[in-house]
């Protein structure tokens, strides 16, 4: 039949990746002292549904990689990362602020690693255009867990501030990403 297509799932994914993300960095860049108060729960919904998403698109839209077991791995500990960061307030009674944010700091680094070796490991397979933006939004991961393991608590309005510009970035790659990806499984 002529005419008949099939929805780009990849590239929708990607966008919705893109502007998640990119809302909640705008949010914490210009209202950052109430970023602060509600970043713990919209930052964690924003991982958990950027791994979950992340996942979907391996098994189901249509990205492959040669290391499929470590991908999976990446987005599964992006989901427990967003997961300890919505648990924050019972976690923080329990075994302190700065205990928390080393564990953060963690995660965030092993979620950038894995996300980064993939990339790399990848590089062939991906599409043209993607690479960079990939392997720039897996060193937001890892300069933000850099940032929670150096930077002192009292600058938790300045970690807003660079946590914002962090998210406006992986926002901004998920979308050129998904305009690259536009036209992927589209069937003339």
């Amino acid at each position: 039949m002529a005419g008949e297509s099939t929805v780009a799932w990849p590239s929708i994914f990607a966008g919705i990746r893109g502007v998640l993300m990119l809302a909640g960095g705008i949010f914490a860049l210009f209202w950052p002292a109430a970023a602060l108060a509600t970043l713990v729960w919209l930052g964690g919904l924003i991982i958990i549904v950027d791994g979950a998403l992340g996942i979907w698109a391996l098994l189901f839209g249509g990205r492959t990689s040669p290391r499929i077991g470590v991908a999976i791995t990446r987005h599964v500990l992006a989901i427990i990362f967003g997961i300890i960061v919505l648990l924050f307030p019972a976690i923080v009674g329990a075994i302190g602020l700065s205990t928390l944010v080393i564990l953060v700091a963690i995660m965030s680094l092993l979620v950038g690693a894995m996300a980064l070796y993939v990339t790399v490991v990848s590089r062939e397979v991906l599409r043209k255009g993607t690479f960079w933006p990939e392997v720039l939004s897996a060193c937001a991961y890892l300069v933000f867990g850099l940032l929670l393991l150096f930077m002192p608590l009292t600058a938790a309005l300045v970690l807003v501030s660079i946590v914002g510009v962090l998210m406006v970035l992986y926002g901004l790659f998920q979308l050129y990403i998904a305009w690259q990806l536009r036209g992927v499984g589209v069937v003339a």
